[in-house]
């Protein structure tokens, strides 16, 4: 830290002239020399202090206002004398703080300026001129260089010392006198050859060449290969080599699947271990169980706060092993997250029940996240939309804010509870109790050693300092002089500050207190919700590292009850007193010794390293839910498949993302398709219509998957985005589409891409299309495309038995197979 630019200062500072007789008036001399001695040891109120946490403290790391010298004495000597006009010279100071977790910063030497000062105002009187006190330093530079020491400085030090010399020459410029040039000449001459020789020394060390004897190596000892912790599994592995195959008999393992009350365990070591062992079956398992019976299981729930710690202890495992499982798949990782939120939504109804007040404050979960889903299934729409409905509800009947709000009022929610809870009164008083014990204690402890300070004060004042002769015959003062011991050990007296535990103000100190023994349901709703808002829906954020959390904090850490499963809590980047450079010095007032709490709490997830408010800025999943394009001529249009806010004349603008390999004419349709949410199902029907997509490309297939999936706004009773397939005319136009579609392509088993995309819709329209006549159509035509996929199968097959050396047409087949298990299932919506 530094002052910008220079500080302009003029030396000496109040000059006050006094008579010859008064000064050598013994009574004025004694009182003078008194004054100055009570200034240099007193503590007074020019001394520099700090405020924390409203208390005044001593700040020791910066300097003590002169006024008691400039201003006091400076008033007294007037009354006996008169102000002094005396010359005064003007430095240009450079004000430089270096300080990094020490208790005390560097400064610039204020004796080295005060030498400067003197040497100056002395030349300055003399006849010699005004440039004599810059040439005098510059001598006195040259002179310090040419000292033996110097000569082995490190070159850094050389280099700035030979810097700093020319520099001041160059200033003084044509009035250095001849004689001082040349001085400075020879002084740098040999700065620079010291230099030179130790640069050459490196240089004659660089090129010397390895020594290269073939004749000392020794080849048999660096080629022997010792594997001195391999011997017994070397020698187990011969023993067990056996000339008969093993046995290779297939014995089937099969483990019960698992129930909801199994998933739901205290500890999760059913679902770990389901999970190792089947991964996707595990995941469907509970999956399936949340869809078909976490609303009875809710019901049914007796203990709340073991209920709650078994919801998050499965959304969380859950949803992590989901998260690494279905990389890449959005559909899937849209059942994660419909999964995760309905079990988020179970534990907020059994906290709600425990503890009706969190009814009044905001879910926390936007129901604008639903929106970025990909579901197909008529059974994940309901539950999608019975989870919207409780969030828009619970969200409506909120009034009082958010739980994580980072201000602290009567409205705040531990607040409210800490005034309704007997059980956090009797901890606030137990603490506040046993801290004035302790402050007590402690203002008894100043007492004492203020007394002491007293006593060693009188006895330090009357003793006399001890002298002793030397070898050489001359008086010295003693090095064990009683005197000097007396006032060291004065100067050395400390006392440690005593800090009130709790903040000063009483709303913060109740939020500490509601932190120190929170409900279990509450944390565990809290930590449920930012796994779901934090580590899932939210991009990750610089972590952080407050100086303290409160559960490292000594004062409350005998009173504070952390769950294993909690992931808020309080921290404070403010230290207290009781670790700071604030250690008042013997005598002290009560004041000073008996401060508040100087930590500033605020609310801190321990698990991602992040200030609450900080952790939930923004969210989304549109990085789950969005299909990605892979590398090829489509990878410039996935703007188009990510979002639906881009318009036509958006798609047109930017005809150059049009890649050579692509028609302009498809581009035009890639683009177009979801130009506006509510333009998306028309935009299908057109493209079928019209085929200027390549319905043979993937990329064209997941650009209909992500139109047709993505559920988007919630309406009164359908979504918004699929209001068209409730339209049986609409409905019965996409039908003869796509009945033509696949009569064009059923004859070429290289449409294979095709038939998915016409199975994805027709599989859509089945979920939603309310008309029997619909259905039975849609139904008729899937099991149309199963038929056609199916006697692809028999034709390669065919063709492979005549040319077994075709390795493309068997890699065809080879993937053919998922097409036919995929039209079987889309036949059962």
């Amino acid at each position: 830290m530094a002052a910008q630019g220079k500080l302009i200062c003029s030396y000496p500072g109040p000059a006050i002239e006094i008579p010859n007789a008064v000064f050598d008036d013994g009574n004025f001399l004694s009182n003078l020399v008194n004054f100055l001695v009570r200034m240099n040891n007193d503590v007074l109120d020019a001394a520099a202090t700090s405020r924390k946490a409203q208390s005044t403290v001593l700040e020791t790391r910066d300097t003590t206002h002169p006024r008691y010298i400039t201003e006091l004495l400076t008033g007294i000597l007037r009354s006996v004398g008169r102000p002094a006009d005396i010359v005064r010279i003007t430095k240009r100071v450079g004000d430089d703080v270096v300080w990094n977790n020490s208790k005390l910063p560097w400064r610039r030497s204020s004796l080295w300026l005060l030498i400067r000062v003197a040497i100056r105002t002395s030349l300055d009187r003399s006849a010699l001129g005004n440039d004599i006190y810059k040439q005098f330093m510059l001598f006195f530079m040259c002179r310090l260089a040419n000292e033996k020491d110097c000569a082995d400085l490190p070159n850094d030090q050389i280099q700035f010392m030979l810097a700093k010399i020319s520099r001041r020459l160059r200033k003084l410029g044509p009035s250095a006198p001849d004689w001082l040039s040349r001085t400075v000449l020879q002084t740098c001459t040999s700065f620079r050859t010291t230099l030179e020789e130790r640069w050459g020394q490196v240089q004659a060390a660089q090129r010397v060449s390895p020594l290269w004897s073939p004749s000392q190596l020794d080849l048999d000892r660096d080629i022997e290969l010792s594997l001195l912790s391999s011997g017994d599994y070397l020698r187990h592995s011969l023993a067990n080599r056996s000339i008969n195959p093993p046995d290779t008999t297939f014995k089937p393992k099969h483990r019960p699947r698992g129930t909801l009350g199994d998933f739901l365990s205290s500890d999760g070591v059913f679902f770990e271990k389901a999970y190792r062992a089947e991964p996707h079956v595990t995941l469907y398992d509970v999956e399936r169980e949340v869809e078909q019976g976490i609303d009875a299981w809710v019901d049914q729930v007796t203990d709340n706060d073991k209920a709650c710690v078994q919801l998050e202890i499965l959304g969380n495992k859950y949803s992590s092993s989901a998260l690494s499982t279905y990389a890449g798949n959005p559909e899937l990782l849209s059942v994660m997250l419909l999964t995760t939120l309905e079990l988020w939504i179970a534990l907020d109804k059994i906290v709600i029940k425990e503890t009706p007040m969190l009814a009044d404050y905001s879910p926390e979960v936007p129901t604008s996240l639903l929106e970025h889903l990909l579901l197909c299934k008529a059974g994940g729409l309901r539950r999608l939309h019975r989870a919207h409905q409780y969030l828009s509800c619970r969200d409506y009947q909120s009034h009082s804010g958010s739980v994580f709000s980072p201000s602290i009022t009567t409205n705040s929610f531990a607040i409210r509870f800490y005034k309704r809870s007997l059980d956090l009164h009797c901890l606030k008083a137990q603490i506040e109790d046993t801290a004035e014990h302790e402050r007590c204690e402690k203002v008894a402890e100043l007492e004492r050693e203020n007394a002491r300070h007293a006593k060693l004060k009188l006895e330090a004042t009357e003793a006399d300092h001890e002298f002793t002769v030397n070898r050489y015959g001359s008086e010295c003062h003693a090095s064990d002089c009683s005197k000097c011991y007396l006032e060291r050990k004065l100067r050395n007296m400390r006392i440690a500050v005593h800090e009130w535990p709790l903040p000063a103000v009483q709303l913060h100190a109740e939020a500490v207190v509601f932190e120190l023994d929170c409900p279990v349901s509450f944390n565990m709703w809290r930590t449920a919700t930012f796994h779901l808002l934090v580590d899932l829906c939210s991009p990750s954020v610089e972590p952080e590292d407050p100086y303290i959390l409160l559960s490292g904090y000594a004062a409350l850490c005998p009173y504070f009850v952390q769950h294993p499963r909690s992931r808020i809590s309080l921290a404070s980047d403010t230290k207290p007193f009781v670790v700071t450079h604030y250690s008042p010095s013997i005598p002290a007032t009560q004041e000073r010794v008996c401060v508040n709490n100087g930590l500033k709490f605020y609310e801190f997830d321990s698990r991602s390293r992040v200030p609450v408010p900080k952790a939930l800025g923004s969210f989304d999943i549109g990085r789950y839910c969005t299909y990605e394009l892979q590398s090829g001529p489509y990878q410039n249009l996935q703007k188009y498949v990510d979002a639906t806010s881009h318009t036509s004349n958006d798609v047109i603008a930017n005809q150059a993302d049009c890649h050579m390999d692509i028609s302009i004419h498809e581009y035009t349709a890639f683009g177009h398709l979801r130009s506006g949410g509510l333009l998306q199902w028309l935009n299908v029907l057109r493209e079928l219509r019209g085929r200027s997509l390549t319905f043979r490309r993937h990329e064209v297939h997941l650009l209909m998957a992500q139109a047709v999936s993505q559920v988007g706004p919630p309406d009164s009773t359908e979504w918004e985005w699929h209001r068209e397939l409730q339209r049986p005319s609409f409905c019965f136009a996409l039908l003869r589409e796509l009945e033509s579609l696949l009569q064009d392509v059923e004859a070429n088993w290289l449409e294979g891409v095709t038939m998915d995309t016409i199975s994805f819709l027709l599989r859509r329209l089945l979920t939603s299309s309310p008309n029997n006549t619909v259905s039975e159509k849609a139904l008729g035509l899937l099991r149309t495309v199963r038929g056609k996929t199916f006697s692809w199968v028999q034709e390669l097959s065919a063709k492979l038995t005549k040319t077994p050396e075709d390795e493309e047409l068997r890699g065809f087949l080879r993937d053919m197979p998922p097409f036919v298990e995929a039209r079987l299932m889309l036949t059962h919506p």
